[in-house]
């Protein structure tokens, strides 16, 4: 099994071969994408084809398209068309390859052809995307997850609830927080919901694809490689950088779907730990990615 040298990820001439040695003889067009440190990307006719940089990445994605083949009967019809498949093809050099989804992410980037700022979406679409969201929540933690053979991670799952590591101190988080206005006690659940539910554990802006053209708003949900079983109020976290409040209105249309329902402070409570948290690593200098999230609970 080889994987792509920075050499050979710009020799488009291997790529075509080693796609019609997937089946692909028909591909016309192959244009490198913009891609991070784990794959390289390539927009290849109307489909996206990844080729893992290391092996242990390669076994992340048997993992994504063994979970994706598992839920994806059980948020039919509603999200037909919208959840990322992919096929894999493991050959000299292995790689995936999915149909393109047509929209723009919602990450926090400025406008452009790619990417939309969540702000700038008209109330009534924002609307749409949280009752989409929120159904596809409670399609997720509805499935009995104990009846299905998840596999274990191959690499580590991020957990966005940092008062669960050993390191975390409230004093000193709360503490930080203070000179914001923000005192963390205020925000303490006063029913905590612990039940736990499979999750996609990464419905930020960058896996969320938004239609700035139809009137269904939510594109396709992309990348199920975080997905694990946990808390489900923590699959609402990665909604907060994207913004406060299309997490509070999708937890608000969630409510209306379950008997299990999720206070806003538990998810409130959670990401300004997060926040705090973060900020507490370094007092002299103010993250601007931290400051973006906790933004929304000054403006209150």
């Amino acid at each position: 099994m080889n994987f792509l040298t920075p050499k050979d990820a710009d020799n488009f001439d291997l790529i075509r071969q080693i796609l019609v040695k997937g089946g692909f003889t028909d591909i016309h067009g192959i244009v490198r994408l913009q891609s991070g440190l784990r794959s390289v990307a390539y927009l290849a006719d109307e489909y996206i084809v990844r080729f893992p940089k290391a092996a242990i990445i390669w076994q992340t994605m048997e993992r994504e398209k063994s979970v994706i083949d598992m839920v994806y009967p059980y948020l039919m019809p509603h999200f037909e068309g919208k959840i990322h498949q992919i096929e894999l093809f493991e050959g000299a050099y292995p790689f995936s390859i999915s149909k393109r989804f047509y929209g723009k992410i919602c990450d926090g980037r400025p406008e452009s052809d790619y990417a939309v700022l969540y702000q700038n979406i008209k109330p009534e679409r924002q609307l749409k995307l949280a009752q989409d969201l929120a159904m596809f929540f409670n399609l997720m933690h509805r499935i009995d997850y104990t009846t299905l053979n998840i596999p274990e991670p191959t690499e580590a799952i991020d957990n966005w609830d940092v008062a669960q590591r050993n390191d975390f101190d409230y004093a000193r988080v709360r503490e930080t927080l203070l000179p914001h206005g923000i005192d963390l006690d205020d925000y303490q659940p006063t029913l905590p919901n612990s039940d736990k539910a499979l999750c996609h554990n990464d419905l930020s802006g960058s896996n969320l694809l938004l239609s700035s053209e139809s009137n269904d708003i939510l594109a396709g949900i992309i990348d199920f490689g975080n997905t694990i079983v946990m808390p489900k109020y923590q699959d609402f976290f990665p909604l907060y950088k994207i913004n406060r409040q299309l997490a509070v209105d999708t937890l608000n249309e969630y409510n209306k779907l379950t008997a299990s329902k999720i206070e806003q402070k538990q998810t409130d409570f959670m990401t300004l730990c997060y926040i705090g948290y973060g900020l507490a690593q370094n007092k002299e200098k103010l993250s601007p990615y931290f400051m973006k999230i906790l933004k929304p609970f000054l403006e209150e």
